[in-house]
């Protein structure tokens, strides 16, 4: 009686603790369904949110490309605004949010066309937000690197944010370099693109796009000084290393720089004239040195001292125009300060109310080198060539813009907020000015936008120098050329926080080259120069992205910063930055 007793307890504490199984089986079940199904709601409503973002911008997008929203005054575009965004806001249950004059940004929208849009819409507990910058400036400030012809990718360059080949793209793992005047390869990695859950990197090509691995078959031969292609080495696909960019045409349309047009509008700026004003129109047709010289002041190359004019302050050029028997003549005297040194412009710069001019007979070389020069919202013209550096310990501080009729060297530590355009000599028209960038590095609250007419040398930035990190940059700035570059980055590390455009010339190729466009060399890992020779140390893993000598990130705050100073263009366009999640 006693076993079948036990038995029977031992089969119900076996049938309790099978049910008690069940039943935490299935409540684990149904937790498991539950939890699946709000994530599955939560997920639809990101996707819901998400896209109904992506039809406003394409909407925006799409009003903005009319023929109605024609550029014409700050006024009247946020008069169309204050009819296109309301009704978005409807249609796609989205909130815009213009923060274009909060500190944040603090974008003078009566001189300026450029708005930005926070676009958000919440999807449960949590919101999805993405600025938009609204603004009539060229493409090129778009992409991290470009050529409207085509971009050569040699090495294991790091770039985060967009790549643009109109015509062709090429990738290889190996870095071309010239030491000692003779040129060598070096293998290497593929380059790699940032690739995140907010924002991956885009490779516009709208032509062909080819890869060549060097370590199958060589991509390049030595012939005629130059690095030529080994066309049968090449397939059409793409490689890149650990992380690759999508590919695609772009569909939106490119947004030009007019380089000579644009140089004279910022002249015409500088002489306080709006543009379209009716003055303004009166003038920018006109050839760009002859418009130069009629805003010249009468007699500026005499031999008398040119300070004598120069320094008189508001009321008494105020006084001046009351009483003068020809008020538009005498307009004109005071539109520039012409000064014929640095010195005498680092003396007075305080008195100074106008935009100034430094030209010299008897130079025609300006340096600014060292110390800080504030212009405030003064332009600086200089007819010559100019020399931005350091020639003390410190880094030399230049805040203004500047156009520059001749050559421009940057060398040395330079902290730059500017916009700078080098178009070269008035009196040599069919030479454009050419910009070099060696042994410099440019830092600086706010990024230089630096335009060259002519071609364009970044060389022996940071030399051998083995401390590598993605951050921080040496160079914080937007460099653009309307001719062809090359770039090396193998013993040089150069980091740049901003974006770097070839627009491309088909008269010629980029130096070194047998292709026009931008061609960047790049090696991943130390090197170090030993008894005349380079010496190369490859990182443990070619997919530590940390140790690329050539890192290149977009940042979208350019539009921001630089204002008026940037190239005007006759266009809208709409820049989006990432997604965020809050």
């Amino acid at each position: 009686m006693n076993e079948k007793g036990h038995s029977l307890v031992v089969t119900m504490l076996i049938i309790t603790i099978f049910l008690l199984l069940g039943l935490t089986i299935m409540s684990v079940a149904i937790y498991q369904a539950r939890f699946t199904e709000v994530r599955v709601e939560d997920v639809e409503s990101l996707h819901e949110a998400t896209k109904a973002i992506e039809e406003t911008i394409a909407e925006m997008k799409v009003a903005i490309s009319k023929p109605s929203f024609e550029l014409s005054t700050p006024g009247n575009l946020d008069t169309q605004l204050a009819v296109l965004l309301p009704d978005l806001e409807n249609r796609y249950g989205v909130k815009i949010q213009d923060v274009t004059s909060t500190d944040d940004y603090n974008i003078n929208r009566n001189k300026l066309f450029t708005r930005v849009f926070l676009l958000s819409k919440s999807y449960g507990n949590k919101t999805v937000e993405r600025r938009v910058i609204l603004t009539n400036t060229p493409s090129f400030l778009k992409y991290t690197l470009g050529s409207r012809e085509d971009v050569v990718l040699n090495g294991g360059a790091y770039i985060e944010g967009n790549i643009y080949a109109e015509k062709n793209a090429y990738v290889t793992n190996v870095a071309n370099y010239i030491d000692n005047s003779l040129k060598y390869m070096k293998q290497t990695s593929f380059p790699t693109t940032s690739t995140t859950t907010s924002k991956n990197s885009v490779l516009f090509v709208n032509g062909s796009y080819f890869s060549c691995d060097h370590a199958k078959n060589d991509c390049y031969n030595i012939a005629g000084n130059i690095f030529q292609r080994i066309a049968e080495n090449y397939s059409n696909d793409i490689r890149f290393q650990s992380q690759a960019p999508s590919i695609r045409k772009e569909r939106e349309e490119f947004i030009e720089v007019d380089f000579e047009w644009t140089v004279k509008d910022k002249l015409l700026n500088a002489a306080g004239m709006e543009t379209f004003s009716p003055e303004y129109n009166n003038y920018i047709n006109k050839r760009i040195d002859q418009l130069f010289t009629e805003l010249l002041p009468p007699d500026q190359d005499s031999d008398q001292d040119l300070e004598q004019d120069s320094y008189q302050s508001s009321d008494q050029d105020l006084d001046q125009e009351q009483n003068s028997p020809d008020q538009g003549q005498n307009q004109e005297q005071q539109r520039f300060v012409v000064l014929k040194s640095v010195s005498e412009l680092r003396q007075n710069i305080d008195s100074i109310d106008r935009s100034v001019i430094l030209q010299s007979k008897d130079s025609s070389l300006f340096f600014l080198d060292q110390g800080e020069l504030n212009l405030q919202n003064k332009w600086l013209i200089i007819n010559g060539d100019l020399f931005l550096g350091n020639s003390v310990n410190t880094p030399t501080k230049v805040r203004g813009n500047i156009i520059v009729f001749g050559d421009l060297t940057i060398n040395g530590d330079i902290e730059l907020d500017s916009t700078i355009y080098v178009f070269g000599r008035l009196d040599s028209p069919n030479v454009p000015g050419r910009t070099l960038i060696y042994n410099a590095n440019i830092t600086g609250d706010k990024e230089v936008v630096l335009l060259s007419r002519g071609p364009l040398e970044i060389a022996r930035i940071n030399e051998f120098e083995n401390n590598l990190s993605l951050e921080p940059p040496n160079l914080k700035g937007y460099f653009y050329t309307e001719s062809n570059a090359t770039v090396y980055a193998v013993g040089s590390y150069i980091n740049i926080q901003g974006g770097l455009f070839a627009r491309g010339d088909t008269s010629s190729t980029a130096p070194d080259f047998d292709v026009s466009g931008l061609v960047i060399n790049a090696y991943r890992g130390a090197a170090e120069k030993q008894g005349g020779s380079i010496i190369f140390t490859p990182p443990s893993s070619l997919d530590h992205k940390e140790e690329s000598r050539f890192v290149i990130r977009h940042d979208p705050s350019v539009f921001i910063n630089r204002g008026k100073g940037l190239p005007f263009v006759k266009k809208l366009s709409l820049i989006v930055d990432k997604l965020t999640v809050k």
